[in-house]
C-alpha cells in the first residue's frame, strides 16, 4: 500500500517480487477476499484494503510499543511520564522541568498536552504516570491530592483604564468586550452569575478552549478576560496587566495518581519543584494562591466555588 507496486515493496523487504506475491494472495485466501484489483500488470487497492491497512497499523504500532519497552526497560526508572492541560504547559510545566532537571539531569520527561477529560481518560488507561490538572475530577481507580488553591483573575492590556485598580468587579467591567472560557468549562457559569448579581450581562466578544489562549487575545485588545488566576500567571506577557477578581471565585490544581500506587521519588521531587515554581512566581506577581501542603482529599475541593 506504501510503496505503490509488488516490485517496489520487494526491494523494500529485500525479498522477490514473486515472494511478495505468494504472501499477498495467501493472505487474501486467510481473509476471504481480495485486498488489491489487477489490471495490466497494476495493482489498485479495494475498499477493503483500506479497512485491513487501518487494522494491521494498529497492530505494527503495538508491536513497535512492546519492542520499544523491551529496549527502554533499563532506563524506565529514569523517566517521568504526565499529562496536563494547555494552560499550565505553556509556562509552569517547563520552568519546573528546567528545576528538576538541575537536581536529576539523568531524567528523561515525556509529557503530553490534553483537556482535563482527556488527561483523566488518559490516567485510567494508565498511558502516563500522573496529571496535573483543575478540578473536579472523580473517578474510582484515581487518587486526587490538591496542590494549588486560587481565583479568578482579570487580565487586560496594560495601558487599559482598569489596569491600576487593585481588584476588578462586574460593576467595573460594564461596557467591555468580554473574553470568556468555553461553556463546559466548570467555573464559566460562576462568572457569568457573578455579573448578572450585579445587574450587568457581559458582552462576550470571544470565547476560547483555555486561559493561555484568552491572555493572549486579551494582550492584543481583543478584551478582557476572567480566568483561573494561577494558569493567568503563567501566561503573564509583556503589555498584560492581571488583577484578581470580585467576588472571588476558587479554582483548585491537583496531582492526579493512580489509586493504591506508592508515589516515586520521580513524582515527589516533580510535585516539590512545582509548589516552588509556584510560591515564586506568584510571590513576584504580586497574585492570591494558596500552596496546599497539608494532605487533603479530594472530597474537601469537590467543585469550583465562589465567595
Amino acid at each position: 500500500m506504501r510503496s505503490g507496486s509488488a516490485s517496489a515493496a520487494a526491494r523494500e523487504l529485500g525479498i522477490t517480487q514473486s515472494a511478495v506475491s505468494r504472501i499477498l494472495a495467501r493472505f487474501e485466501a486467510d481473509l476471504g477476499f481480495g485486498l488489491f484489483s489487477r489490471s495490466n500488470g497494476r495493482l489498485t487497492a479495494t475498499r477493503q484494503a483500506n479497512a485491513v491497512l487501518s487494522q494491521a497499523r494498529g497492530i505494527l504500532e503495538s508491536v513497535s510499543a512492546l519492542e520499544s519497552m523491551s529496549t527502554r526497560a533499563g532506563v524506565a526508572h529514569r523517566e517521568l511520564t504526565f499529562v496536563t492541560v494547555p494552560s499550565l504547559s505553556y509556562g509552569l510545566v517547563p520552568s519546573v522541568l528546567k528545576a528538576f532537571s538541575a537536581i536529576r539531569p539523568d531524567v528523561r520527561f515525556g509529557f503530553d498536552v490534553r483537556t482535563t477529560e482527556a488527561a483523566v481518560d488518559a490516567m485510567v488507561r494508565s498511558e502516563v504516570e500522573f496529571a496535573v490538572v483543575a478540578l473536579p475530577v472523580s473517578h474510582p481507580t484515581l487518587h486526587v491530592t490538591p496542590l494549588f488553591r486560587s481565583t479568578s483573575c482579570v487580565a487586560m492590556r496594560a495601558d487599559h483604564r482598569l489596569a491600576d485598580k487593585e481588584t476588578i468587579a462586574p460593576e467595573d467591567l460594564a461596557g467591555e468586550k468580554m473574553i470568556f472560557l468555553l461553556n463546559r468549562q466548570p467555573t464559566r457559569q460562576l462568572i457569568e452569575d457573578a455579573f448578572l448579581r450585579s445587574g450587568r450581562e457581559p458582552d462576550i466578544r470571544v470565547e476560547t478552549s483555555n486561559v493561555a489562549t484568552a491572555c493572549r487575545c486579551a494582550a492584543e485588545g481583543l478584551g478582557i478576560a476572567v480566568v483561573n488566576g494561577l494558569m493567568a500567571g503563567y501566561s503573564a506577557m509583556p503589555g498584560l496587566a492581571i488583577k484578581p477578581f470580585e467576588p472571588r471565585i476558587h479554582h483548585t490544581i491537583a496531582l492526579v495518581e493512580p489509586a493504591g500506587r506508592e508515589r516515586s521519588e520521580g513524582v515527589r521531587l516533580f510535585v516539590d519543584c512545582l509548589k516552588a515554581d509556584v510560591r515564586e512566581r506568584f510571590d513576584e506577581l504580586g497574585l492570591p494562591v494558596e500552596i496546599i501542603d497539608a494532605p487533603h482529599s479530594a472530597a474537601e475541593y469537590p467543585l469550583p466555588e465562589s465567595s
